[in-house]
């Protein structure tokens, strides 16, 4: 059985997570959540032992059905933000490893994933000249995707207060 590199202490709560960024045709494919009524990038938790680029293919496969290439590690986003649904009241903290990845072809995906947390999720390819009409999280994801870094960069999204 794997598990996720996440744990609980108190009222805080930390994981570390792999992120697809996915272009394709002037749009980015993003994660929305049937519940909670907002979009994010592709992706999930590392498990123990696991590497990152392994689990960013997994994760991908599991959500799309489809298996993409990586084009290159994009960023390191350092997340802080106030959980609601499954982690209502909690502070949490994220480490989260993105990836640019390449679509064999601009596509519906409809696998009928699921999150960790057991809601439904569907893909939607987002125009990226539009992502500021959409609730994004993290929300520096719109500014990454819409001016992609040339070299490997790190960022701290902090949306506590």
């Amino acid at each position: 059985m794997s598990v996720d590199c996440c744990f609980c202490a108190e009222n805080e709560w930390f994981r570390y997570r792999v992120g697809a960024i996915i272009i394709s045709e002037g749009h980015a494919l993003f994660s929305y959540g049937e519940k909670s009524g907002y979009y994010y990038t592709i992706g999930g938790g590392v498990h123990v032992g696991e590497r990152s680029d392994e689990a960013v293919l997994r994760e991908v496969y599991e959500e799309t059905g489809e298996h993409f290439q990586i084009e290159r590690p994009l960023c390191l986003i350092e997340n802080f933000f106030k959980g609601s649904d499954a982690l209502e009241n909690l502070d949490c903290h994220t480490i989260e490893y993105y990836y640019l990845m390449k679509p064999t072809e601009k596509k519906e995906y409809d696998v009928g994933s699921v999150t960790t947390f057991g809601e439904s999720e569907k893909m939607c390819w987002l125009p990226i000249e539009k992502l500021d009409d959409y609730d994004i999280r993290p929300v520096l994801a719109k500014e990454i995707i819409q001016n992609l870094p040339e070299y490997f960069t790190s960022y701290i999204n902090d949306t506590r207060n």
